[in-house]
């Protein structure tokens, strides 16, 4: 017996999972939410941020590394060994246009 998934941006049937696409030279491959890949682009579109390391684009649904900046400002990084200055003492989950889930590690 098959499971049928559906997108949960337009309710479209979704073939498999992951999701896989390629958005501005990274590939994505994306379990949950469940959405398909039409969707997920038009998502990169719209929910993008920049790395303030590197200065590429951090898709939705990615994992980064997060900097305080002045006024509380979170700036985000890649979480790659080689964009990821603050290790996983500050990280979360970048969604839609916003950060989730931030943890911070506090130093002994």
């Amino acid at each position: 017996m098959s499971t049928q998934f559906h997108c949960q941006e337009c309710r479209q049937a979704v073939e498999s999972l992951p999701t896989h696409a390629e958005y501005d030279e990274q590939e994505i491959f994306l379990f949950d939410p469940v959405v398909c890949k039409p969707c997920l682009l038009e998502l990169c579109e719209k929910y993008s941020t920049v790395c303030v390391n590197c200065g590429g684009t951090i898709p939705p649904y990615s994992q980064v590394g997060a900097l305080k900046a002045g006024g509380g400002e979170m700036q985000l990084v890649h979480m790659t060994n080689a964009c990821s200055t603050v290790g996983s003492a500050f990280h979360g989950y970048w969604g839609k246009g916003q950060l989730r889930n931030l943890i911070q590690i506090e130093a002994c």
